[in-house]
């Protein structure tokens, strides 16, 4: 794009790379069938980031992940996973802290692959949070998938959510000279990542040895640009090795790209901003939201209307205290949240389907768990980092990829715009089909109040109020 409002700055480690190939896979069931697919077409190597992964997951053929991981091995392929570890983070259940337990349980698979543990230190809030797979790097045709899915069975979801799990999600596919940068974020995390001696190096250091930095870029072959975009915490890494022609970059100083990226959109949108994420907001944007609701940019948010367990009790908290609410670390950004409420151009929407049971309804709601953004039709983020502070002020390690260009930002948004609607949106501008979801959310809360279904699979939330309470469509659920 030659308009000069899309020049975003942005004070990372990768430069903005032509010539990619992006494709957007929409939820668990395709999304874990093209990666299965990928892996079993590997022939050197897969590297792959993991933040939370249930020990059982299996891919949608019924494969285990390890076992599938195992198989490439078994053929040759250079197989590397990192690992997350806090044992002191407030929910463990499916972090494979690389503990007595785990290690029993990479023994009982039998597994040859390497595997590397990166701590989180004393920090017990901190989570290495990226999502991010390389296939046949260091080649002259890797391929990068970065998103936010989890190795969860809770993510085998079909788009639509008609049936089954219930749980939304997305991934990009990147092929072309910014796979190079998806190398180089791996090889920087797993050599320099912070091992203890409790989580020793998979099977051993020899196998699970330092990688060499990608020294080359793949051959375009597509016409988007993109970018990868990162949160790092200061001190987390040292390592500065340059990405492939770029400048070397101070990591060591952490890094907030991703919430670069955020600014510089919302400020250059003129029209539409469309959102989806698990989490409502981070009040530095919420504010840039709201200014661009005063320019007459229509802006819908998808949350899920049933949050997780953190914000219900932020939430309460903020409540409790009144008139007080700024004593509070999240006062100011349920505060700035509920401001956008009184913005006609502004909805916040859930996810939610319902079916026929005798001469009524029951209401499955579906819990959004992507991180993606996009504005104008032209311009998308999507990756790991969900929409609050943690994760966008130099906290948790995320990853994104930004990408300019109609041909990909327009088709992703016509297809969320269908599946959430139950609408054909291949003829419609950004503006006609976020004015459709803000009609059709707030014409199914409607239906919902007087005992009827969800129409389409969408419903408005009142943003004063999330977080508040119980949903509408609890007293049925």
């Amino acid at each position: 794009m030659d308009d000069a409002r899309w020049n975003i700055p942005s004070h990372g480690p990768y430069p903005r790379r032509d010539g990619n190939e992006v494709t957007a896979w929409i939820d668990g069931v395709p999304f874990y069938q093209r990666l299965a697919a990928a892996f079993r077409a590997a022939t050197t190597r897969i590297w792959v980031i993991i933040s939370f992964v249930e020990p059982h997951f299996c891919f949608p053929d019924g494969t285990p992940w390890w076992q599938l991981l195992n198989e490439a091995n078994a053929r040759g392929v250079d197989v590397r996973v990192l690992f997350w570890r806090n044992p002191e983070f407030f929910k463990t259940q499916h972090v494979f802290l690389g503990d007595w337990r785990d290690r029993e349980r990479l023994k009982k698979w039998g597994v040859k692959w390497a595997a590397r543990w990166d701590s989180s230190g004393g920090d017990r809030h901190h989570c290495h949070h990226q999502k991010a797979y390389v296939v046949d790097g260091l080649t002259a045709e890797p391929i990068a998938f970065v998103g936010g899915m989890v190795l969860s069975h809770a993510t085998l979801a079909e788009p639509g959510h008609h049936r089954g799990l219930e749980k939304h999600d997305a991934f990009w596919e990147l092929r072309g000279p910014v796979a190079a940068d998806a190398e180089h974020n791996f090889v920087q995390r797993w050599n320099d990542a912070a091992q203890v001696p409790e989580a020793p190096p998979w099977p051993n250091a020899q196998t699970a040895g330092d990688l060499p930095y990608p020294n080359r870029l793949p051959a375009s072959c597509g016409d988007a640009t993109v970018q990868l975009c990162r949160t790092i915490k200061p001190g987390a890494y040292r390592q500065n090795v340059p990405a492939v022609g770029a400048e070397v970059f101070a990591t060591s100083d952490g890094e907030s790209t991703i919430l670069e990226h955020y600014r510089g959109a919302f400020a250059a949108a003129t029209k539409t901003i469309y959102i989806e994420n698990q989490h409502p907001g981070q009040r530095e944007l919420l504010l840039l939201l709201a200014r661009a609701l005063r320019r007459g940019v229509r802006v819908v948010m998808v949350v899920p209307g049933i949050p997780m367990a953190a914000i219900y009790k932020a939430a309460a908290e903020v409540d409790a205290l009144g008139e007080n609410w700024a004593q509070h670390r999240y006062g100011p950004t349920f505060q700035a949240l509920a401001a956008l409420g009184a913005f006609t151009n502004f909805t916040l929407v859930a996810l939610c389907r319902s079916d026929k049971a005798g001469d009524g309804w029951t209401h499955r709601e579906i819990y959004t768990h992507a991180k993606l953004c996009i504005v104008d039709g032209c311009w998308a983020t999507l990756g790991s980092a969900n929409f609050v502070d943690l994760s966008l002020d130099a906290d948790h390690s995320e990853l994104n990829a930004s990408v300019w260009g109609e041909a990909t930002a327009y088709p992703l948004l016509r297809t969320l715009m269908g599946e959430h609607t139950d609408t054909d949106c291949g003829g419609l501008s950004d503006c006609e089909a976020l004015e459709l979801m803000a009609t059709r959310s707030r014409e199914s809360r409607a239906s919902v109040a007087e005992g009827g279904p969800v129409v389409g699979g969408c419903y408005a939330l009142e943003p004063s109020r999330y977080g508040l309470g119980e949903p509408l469509t609890a007293q049925s659920c």
